[in-house]
């Protein structure tokens, strides 16, 4: 007796039937820390997608101009060097001054002009092509800012911390946060500040991998989850991937990826699904904060003598203690550790969340925090704090 299910209704299950699996297998790994790069990961998609929709978009509209467009005004996510964005430009000039901006704004004009890139004509793509050839990227740039903290902790000589900041910089998937990235490093390491300005965004592996555009490419299982995914970060606001600000982006990525879906419902490529699958596994991971390396205190202006209120998570390295929480600027990809010494340990479980009242202090690493007073509290609904 033969089945009633047409055949393509039972491969379109099954697909659907792996991906949740993939899901909650991602969303269950036993490590903190992968879960982290997962998160991070997942965070640099999100905040590139509506940048990316804008790009194919305005690619359509006006094919001559249109990859110049998306390079103008883009997050720095584009194919060619990243730093050619007036927004990344204007950020830089925020956190660094205006020179740096303008040096980094030429510098990767010039790569441009030298790539032939910046007066290229944009070709037909998609947003999940896009998506797919950022994954290697965004995966390395997610353990490497991991690992960049302990490398900064060893006191690395100004080279090898200058190299550090290269290396992070060259896998940087998103130009933009990777200056939000080196704003807060230039208070634990200048080399490793001016390595990621010198890279990021000027000749990173985005700048040179693209010449010609990725073979549009179109799944409508991938537009859905894709859509699924934006729809459920919207609705928490960011749910710590990203910054609040971004929850009108989102709503507007959602609808368009599901109209998407609809106008290529019968197209398939199963490898497409790979990108929206980190994004959605990635709204499970969000709870696991990213790994820190005990350093130096980071507050801002911190001077003896001040007294201090601070909530943080416990961080323990040996017998040093620090109190920490975590700033995003963009998306998570960029939180960078707002972290405070301790000046002795506590008699606490390292992750334990504490509100903690005392006095800065100078001792032989720096300035630390005699803590006078504390006591616990639960982990807060939002661990980050927003620039």
């Amino acid at each position: 007796m033969k089945s009633c299910v047409p055949r393509g209704a039972v491969k379109f299950d099954m697909n659907a039937f792996f991906i949740v699996c993939a899901i909650a297998a991602l969303a269950t790994v036993p490590s903190g820390e992968l879960q982290a790069v997962f998160a991070a990961a997942a965070s640099t998609l999100f905040e590139s997608t509506p940048f990316i929709l804008a790009g194919v978009f305005a690619a359509r509209l006006a094919p001559r101009h249109g990859f110049t467009l998306a390079a103008l005004a883009g997050c720095g996510c584009t194919s060619g060097p990243g730093a050619r964005s007036f927004v990344v430009a204007a950020v830089t000039a925020l956190i660094f001054g205006p020179t740096i901006a303008v040096l980094r704004l030429l510098a990767a004009w010039g790569v441009a002009r030298w790539l032939r890139c910046a007066t290229q004509t944009c070709q037909p793509t998609s947003p999940l092509s896009d998506l797919w050839s950022m994954l290697p990227y965004v995966f390395g740039a997610g353990v490497a800012a991991g690992a960049l903290p302990f490398w900064l902790a060893a006191h690395l000589h100004p080279m090898p911390a200058y190299v550090a900041g290269g290396l992070l910089a060259l896998f940087s998937p998103c130009t933009l946060g990777t200056v939000a990235l080196a704003g807060t490093l230039r208070t634990l390491s200048t080399p490793a500040t001016i390595g990621i300005l010198s890279v990021a965004g000027i000749c990173d592996l985005r700048a040179f991998k693209k010449h010609a555009h990725p073979r549009p490419e179109h799944d409508a299982l991938a537009y859905l989850l894709g859509a699924a995914a934006c729809a459920i970060l919207a609705a928490h606001r960011g749910g710590t991937l990203l910054n609040p600000r971004f929850t009108t982006a989102l709503w507007s990525c959602a609808v368009a990826l599901g109209a998407l879906a609809y106008l290529h419902r019968q197209a398939r490529s199963p490898r497409m699904r790979w990108a929206p699958l980190v994004m959605a596994a990635g709204t499970l991971c969000a709870g696991a904060l990213p790994t820190y390396g005990i350093t130096e205190t980071t507050l801002a202006d911190a001077a003896p003598g001040e007294t201090l209120h601070f909530r943080g998570v416990l961080a323990r390295e040996g017998k040093q203690d620090a109190l920490v929480r975590y700033a995003i600027t963009c998306c998570r990809a960029d939180a960078q550790p707002v972290a405070v010494r301790l000046k002795r340990p506590l008699r606490e479980r390292s992750g334990q969340w504490l509100d903690a009242r005392g006095t800065l202090v100078r001792d032989q690493r720096g300035i630390a925090f005699d803590v006078r007073m504390y006591k616990r509290m639960g982990a807060p609904t939002d661990p980050f704090i927003y620039r």
